[in-house]
Formats: C-alpha cells, sequence, structure tokens
C-alpha cells in the first residue's frame, strides 16, 4: 500500500510540475502573469493548443511546398539527363552509319 501511495504521490508531484512548466512558457510568450496563467488553465491550454495546431498547419504546407519545389528540380535534372543521353544515341548512331 505504501508503494501505491508513494507512486500517487511522484505522480502528482510530476503533474504539478508540468502545470508550473507550462504556465512559466505561457508567461513567456504572451507576457502574462504565472497567477494570471494558472486561474485561467483550461482556457490557456485551448489557446495554446490552437497556436500550436496552426503552426503545425503552417510548418506542413512549407514542407509541401518545398517537397513539391524540389520534386520539379530532380524533374528538370531527370529531363536533362535523358535528353544529354538521346543526344549521345543519336551521335553514335550518326557516326555508326557514317563509317559503315
Amino acid at each position: 500500500m505504501a508503494r501505491l501511495l508513494s507512486g500517487m504521490g511522484w505522480m502528482t508531484v510530476l503533474g504539478g510540475a508540468a502545470i508550473v512548466a507550462f504556465a512559466q512558457y505561457r508567461s513567456n510568450q504572451t507576457g502574462k502573469d504565472i497567477v494570471t496563467i494558472m486561474q485561467n488553465l483550461p482556457q490557456e491550454i485551448k489557446e495554446a493548443q490552437a497556436e500550436w495546431q496552426q503552426r503545425l498547419l503552417t510548418a506542413m504546407e512549407a514542407g509541401r511546398q518545398a517537397a513539391g519545389e524540389k520534386e520539379a528540380e530532380i524533374e528538370q535534372a531527370l529531363s536533362a539527363q535523358e535528353h544529354q543521353f538521346s543526344a549521345q544515341e543519336t551521335y553514335q548512331e550518326e557516326t555508326a552509319e557514317v563509317n559503315v
């Protein structure tokens, strides 16, 4: 039983530390007092979640755009290599016909 209570005590301490860390983070981000943040904790969590979701969506869009640009570069490089290979084949065929 003591072991269970000890585990619950540690979970409580860790949970409290997480809340204080979040309050400190929000205080640094928003300039609000930690006490004000703690008093409005559910609202602060919702606002932080909305901000993080927006940042995630922005990052995902930037990633999609960068991937599209990289794909276009790769396709252009492959096309150039195919053209160069085709030109070499044509040259070899023409020189083979002349040598025959």
